[in-house]
């Protein structure tokens, strides 16, 4: 019976895989990845994939998932087991209510925070054609621990594709970003390609809205398409949203959705650049993108940069004063020591302490 391979539930996960959705030019100046991720999939060859099924008949395991959140979320692992093991990621504890499915069970990173989800039972889980699904999503961070790993074996958004092929998987939506790290192709390039009509389609042009910051340093967003279509453009200062109010790095993030009438081919899985030039012609500074490449520095750079100028901001004249008074720097340790917290903020990774000059340094010199 099912419960009896309960126990069993993380044995024999595959060794980390690494993979690469990430592609960039020469330079390292243009990079595009994959930002967000959703599929649906059949429940029942997930389960069959990973030895769970065991011969026992459908209804009674559907029935068993549906009981109580426990049950869930023992199903639940095995479909997160079957894709997402190895990428340093867990699925957390317990099952709550979901919004398409009874059941949600959230993936969480080292740090416990949120980065997708596994959604199944219920009676809204079947397809016109019978087959009961569950639905598997990764957010923007999710997606990056997708992409970073690697260690030389099968690429895993290659191997995400291969397995949703098997299983009757369907993407429900995806986003595609191009980061331009240097700003060559600025927000008001954009707008401008917009008002010329390039992003127009079958005469017809699509509607448009821009979130102006008036020059604050905080970062404009310009959307191209509605946010409920097949596909929306956003195009915005992402080093700015970051917190580095100098930044010229601009994103242009596409979404994908899947609707009644068109599916979103497993090869977006594979080379997201192509799709995202097809989808926008314009984007023509896209045809240089061909190798891969990490945007990790970047993001750390601003998110450096912007703690500095709020620590300075809020308490620099406090450090001031502890730096000019204190007799020796373990006498300044000692009463920065006395003023922390146990928590770590929300913008800390290990790639932060990785990359920050002065911590770096110090792991270094530990190391040593």
């Amino acid at each position: 019976m099912v419960v009896e391979r309960v126990q069993a539930a993380g044995e024999g996960l595959p060794a980390s895989n690494r993979g690469v959705s990430e592609f960039s030019n020469p330079e390292g100046t243009l990079t595009v990845g994959i930002d967000w991720f959703s599929a649906s999939i059949d429940l029942f060859v997930a389960l069959d994939e990973v030895g769970f099924l065991n011969g026992d008949a459908q209804d009674e395991v559907r029935q068993w998932i549906d009981f109580n959140p426990d049950n869930a979320r023992v199903a639940a692992l095995q479909v997160f087991t079957w894709f997402f093991a190895g990428l340093g990621l867990e699925l957390d504890d317990t099952a709550g209510g979901g919004r398409f499915y009874a059941w949600r069970v959230k993936i969480l990173d080292a740090e416990k925070k949120m980065v997708g989800m596994v959604e199944l039972g219920g009676d809204n889980c079947q397809r016109v054609d019978g087959t009961v699904t569950a639905r598997v999503e990764l957010t923007g961070e999710g997606c990056k621990a997708m992409s970073a790993a690697r260690c030389g074996h099968a690429k895993r958004w290659l191997e995400l594709r291969a397995k949703l092929e098997s299983c009757a998987g369907r993407i429900t939506r995806l986003d595609v970003c191009a980061d331009d790290l240097m700003g060559k192709y600025p927000l008001r390039l954009a707008q401008s390609w917009y008002a010329d009509g390039e992003f127009d389609q079958r005469g017809q042009r699509p509607k448009a809205r821009l979130i102006d910051d008036y020059d604050s340093g905080d970062g404009k967003t310009f959307y191209v398409g509605g946010k409920q279509s097949e596909k929306q453009l956003r195009v915005y200062e992402k080093g700015r949203e970051q917190g580095d109010k100098d930044s010229p790095w601009v994103r242009y993030e596409a979404q994908f959705r899947a609707s009644n009438r068109k599916d979103l081919p497993l090869d977006l899985l594979r080379d997201p650049a192509s799709y995202l030039l097809g989808a926008y012609p314009v984007l023509r500074f896209l045809r240089c993108v061909s190798t891969r490449i990490e945007i990790t520095k970047a993001a750390v750079a601003a998110t450096i940069k912007s703690v500095r100028r709020n620590i300075k901001r809020q308490y620099g004249a406090a450090l001031n004063v502890i730096v000019k008074h204190c007799p020796d720097a373990e006498a300044v340790k000692a009463v920065i020591e006395s003023c922390t917290s146990p928590k770590l903020p929300k913008w800390f990774s290990g790639d932060v302490a990785a990359h920050w000059p002065e911590i770096a340094g110090v792991n270094q010199t530990s190391k040593g």
